[in-house]
């Protein structure tokens, strides 16, 4: 890639710092994740697939929960576990302008964790489509690994 992140930090205000607290962590995730060897890009959502090496936690846990010919839903069992414990305030942003290529569709839950006083994201999904039975099944498929 000929990203320059330095350029791009530049950008934005030296104040976001003190207006997000999660920015420098953020910031440091991008940089490392563009510095790092990447599988080649993924062209059509069938070609997403259905085991790598990427979708492994550290501790060599599953990350990729579902998937089907709609539906890619991405969640590590810490993100499940923060999702049942503090399910009171959990908040969704379906983004389009985020989505990839090949897809309709990016679709992030986060939830508000109280001990911490801030927000965490829970699932990341990828939808091929904004049909109605689509959102059904996301929805099912995260309540399935939570409660």
């Amino acid at each position: 890639m000929n990203l320059k992140p330095r350029h791009i930090y530049k950008e934005v205000s030296h104040e976001m710092g003190f207006k997000c607290p999660e920015y420098k962590s953020i910031r440091f995730q991008i940089t490392r994740n563009i510095n790092k060897q990447l599988p080649p890009d993924i062209e059509t959502f069938e070609k997403i697939p259905d085991e790598s090496k990427y979708y492994k936690t550290k501790r060599g846990e599953n990350f990729m929960i579902f998937k089907n010919h709609n539906l890619a839903i991405f969640q590590s069992p810490f993100q499940a576990k923060l999702f049942s414990n503090y399910y009171e305030d959990i908040f969704a942003n379906g983004t389009f302008y985020a989505a990839p290529k090949f897809s309709n569709q990016l679709f992030i839950t986060r939830t508000y964790v109280s001990k911490i006083n801030m927000f965490s994201t829970t699932s990341i999904s990828i939808l091929k489509n904004k049909q109605q039975a689509t959102y059904e099944v996301l929805f099912n498929e995260i309540k399935k690994k939570v409660f």
